[in-house]
């Protein structure tokens, strides 16, 4: 009965929260027809004013509706960015449900061990499971957003050195972003894709580095569009500049291969410690079938198995955290 609770209580916050993301996206499209709409009205129909020159303000800064606000917002909570929704290695909408499962099974072992305490365990399964799934939901975003981030500083440099010899050999600064968006790999042929289509559009130079230092959220995108963004405006040489900020990028990279290389034991010893109970317990239950089967069938015995699982994944946890600060 309890775990059938559990199970309806997780499937009512995903249904909420699909409930939530479709009406937004239907609110969205609403507006987005309606505005529509008014600019075919205000374009086809037909006025005796004369037509008058009127200074207007050119607005470069992406409009953002209440709906649309309302959505990034909601996003935000679970570690979204739907700026960059679209670089993730599967559909955003899919890690709520998967961490759901994850905090089922999390919520299941934690049965064992907890259940002959009634206070406690209803506190930990009503309590605990959303902040679980809520902890879960952020931990992959964050994940799957480190990777992408780690790429692109490694591949910065390049795109860097790719632009000083084309502006050392006269080819505009466009240009220059162009070819790096030809000739460098993913996820920084993306980015300088949508830099040099947003240029080649017409849109200023520095408007579209600051979008991109916006969308990619990096401290050395966010030099590189500074440094563009002043020779733009003052003049003067950009090579130097840039051949710099790559030095720096590059023994940034060097120092956290050297931290890697450094924390090799503890990752070798975490991972050792991780795979070592289930050899031994594979390894008696071959000798000793009767020994390990108590673990599975008897009240004490899931309990045990439950705590020491809990125990190892929250080992892991600690010692991955110390070794992602101190590589920071």
């Amino acid at each position: 009965m309890l775990h059938q609770l559990l199970i309806l209580l997780v499937l009512v916050i995903i249904l909420a929260v699909a409930t939530v993301a479709v009406t937004l996206n239907l609110v969205g499209a609403h507006e987005r027809e309606e505005r529509l709409k008014r600019r075919l009205t205000a374009a086809t129909t037909s006025t005796s004013a004369p037509i008058t020159t009127v200074d207007e303000e050119l607005r470069l800064v992406r409009q953002v509706s209440r709906a649309e606000q309302i959505k990034e917002k909601a996003a935000e909570l679970i570690g979204v960015d739907l700026q960059q929704a679209e670089t993730y290695p599967i559909k955003w909408w899919l890690v709520p449900p998967i961490a759901a499962v994850i905090t089922l099974v999390i919520i299941w072992l934690a049965s064992h061990p907890l259940g002959k305490y009634p206070s406690i365990w209803l506190l930990v399964k009503y309590v605990g499971t959303p902040v679980f799934w809520y902890l879960i939901d952020r931990f992959i975003f964050n994940w799957l957003k480190n990777r992408r981030n780690a790429k692109l500083i490694e591949q910065f440099p390049d795109a860097l050195n790719i632009i000083v010899r084309c502006v050392r050999v006269g080819i505009p600064i466009g240009e220059a972003l162009r070819t790096v968006a030809q000739d460098s790999m993913e996820p920084t042929k993306r980015e300088f894709t949508i830099l040099a289509d947003k240029v080649s559009i017409g849109i200023p130079l520095d408007v579209s580095l600051r979008e991109l230092s916006e969308r990619v959220k990096l401290t050395e995108y966010q030099f590189f569009a500074t440094a563009i963004t002043l020779q733009a405006r003052s003049g003067g040489g950009i090579t130097q500049t840039l051949e710099t900020l790559a030095d720096v990028i590059r023994k940034r990279v060097a120092l956290k291969s050297r931290g890697y290389a450094l924390t090799a034991e503890a990752r070798m010893g975490s991972m050792v410690l991780t795979v070592l109970p289930f050899l031994a317990g594979a390894g008696l239950f071959w000798l000793q079938p009767n020994y390990i089967r108590i673990l599975f069938t008897t009240d004490g015995g899931e309990a045990i198995l439950g705590a020491a699982i809990l125990l190892l994944a929250a080992g892991m946890g600690v010692i991955q955290f110390m070794i992602s600060n101190v590589l920071k």
